[in-house]
């Protein structure tokens, strides 16, 4: 029998902590999501998630932001137990955008494999994490879509031993999980995994070695010529002298809507459009910005991400003051530039001229901004119990940190879309 959401969990319960684990595929092009949920009241829970942490941010996700709002043109993997599994909840997510993650340890029996049927007839894909073949998966592997094999848990070696089992049963796909280190992407990749995610993401290493471009060291020029309150006379020769970044200033311009109906024609026209505010955001966007490399475009999503959070919990009404929140997404959208200008953190911020207490918080984690950064930082790290703490300490409720993370996703989604239209 499918239980209903109304008598399988209470609904009011506030306190619900949202993570995202990207996923990527050989080529390091985002391709998924995986949403995990956790409530407060159960942060030393090692296990899966609860359903009431899970049915909440479902529930919060459809009826408040959309899941478009919050995936963007990704798909979806939500962890499923056996009451979410069999309540009506699921049904209120789009089948072709979602894949149910069932995880270890989940005791099958007959309604279940019946249920996980229907699932499957309507549409949605059937992930299973499997460290080794139980015997009792065996008649639901025809069903499954992807096999997750969490290298934390189970070696390489071992999950050769996995593939010749699953095999017998499933063309699945293979995901790797908890992939720290170019080695470990090199040799999953030998084994047959065609999906990945882990840390070494969330550190694109490869592109550090990396000397600083023209177009790179002429942003970084603007950004502290900005810093230091320069004008329009100043600025303009820095992009009549390099066509490629004048062309990225127009075709942000004339595409992000930031010229309402106008079409900007000259740069001193753009430069003016913009004001001196957000074309220091868009420098420092177009940082991140290089043309057909998927791990830029995958850290562009990720700063402009993290810079509309700390710009949104800066605007805390136990946090804000006057300025906060526009050096707010400044100091996010700088924190990772060492990622791709070839240089230290410490060398970047040296470079554009930074107030001291914005170099403190970049380099240090003092003071607001600082505390804000070590947030955001365990939120991406989807550190679920450094993000209580941090949290607690800033004064903001579970609740608030949750509604905030899924305003910036939909906020980043949309920029997202239209820079993607901008490059076109």
């Amino acid at each position: 029998m499918i239980a209903t959401t109304e008598s399988s969990v209470n609904l009011s319960t506030p306190e619900i902590f949202l993570g995202r684990n990207p996923l990527f595929d050989a080529a390091g092009k985002l391709v998924a999501y995986e949403m995990l949920f956790k409530s407060r009241e159960s942060l030393d829970d090692e296990g899966a998630d609860d359903l009431a942490a899970s049915t909440q941010v479902i529930v919060n996700l459809m009826s408040h932001f959309g899941l478009e709002g919050v995936l963007g043109s990704s798909d979806g993997f939500i962890h499923v137990t056996e009451k979410l599994l069999m309540s009506n909840t699921l049904e209120l997510l789009p089948p072709k955008r979602i894949t149910l993650e069932i995880l270890q340890g989940l005791s099958l029996n007959a309604d279940l494999i019946d249920r996980i049927k229907t699932l499957k007839n309507m549409g949605f894909r059937i992930a299973l994490e499997c460290t080794s073949l139980d015997p009792q998966y065996e008649s639901i592997l025809p069903l499954v879509d992807f096999i997750k094999v969490d290298l934390a848990t189970t070696s390489l070696e071992n999950s050769a031993d996995v593939f010749v089992q699953v095999k017998k049963f499933t063309n699945a796909t293979f995901w790797a999980t908890n992939v720290k280190s170019a080695d470990d992407l090199a040799a999953c990749k030998a084994k047959g995994f065609r999906f990945f995610s882990g840390t070494y993401f969330s550190q694109p290493l490869v592109m550090r070695s990396k000397k600083p471009k023209a177009l790179q060291i002429s942003l970084m020029k603007i950004v502290g010529l900005l810093f230091k309150d320069a004008g329009i006379t100043t600025l303009e020769p820095i992009f009549k002298l390099n066509p490629d970044l004048t062309l990225g200033l127009f075709r942000l311009v004339n595409s992000v809507g930031v010229a309402g109906h106008l079409q900007i024609s000259s740069v001193r026209q753009a430069l003016v459009t913009l004001g001196q505010k957000q074309l220091l955001q868009w420098m420092l966007l177009l940082i991140y910005t290089e043309a057909g490399n998927t791990a830029a475009s995958e850290l562009q999503r990720r700063v402009v991400n993290r810079a509309r959070l700390i710009e949104l919990l800066s605007q805390h009404e136990d946090i804000t003051q006057p300025g906060l929140s526009d050096e707010a997404f400044v100091v996010g959208l700088l924190s990772l530039a060492h990622l791709v200008t070839g240089q230290s953190l410490a060398e970047v911020v040296k470079q554009i001229h930074l107030a001291e207490h914005l170099e403190n918080a970049l380099l240090h984690h003092e003071g607001i901004l600082g505390q804000l950064l070590v947030l955001t930082d365990a939120i991406e790290a989807v550190d679920f119990k450094r993000m209580e703490v941090s949290r607690s300490h800033l004064g903001i409720s579970a609740q608030a940190l949750t509604e905030l993370q899924l305003e910036a996703i939909q906020w980043t989604n949309e920029l997202d879309s239209q820079i993607g239209m901008a490059k076109r």
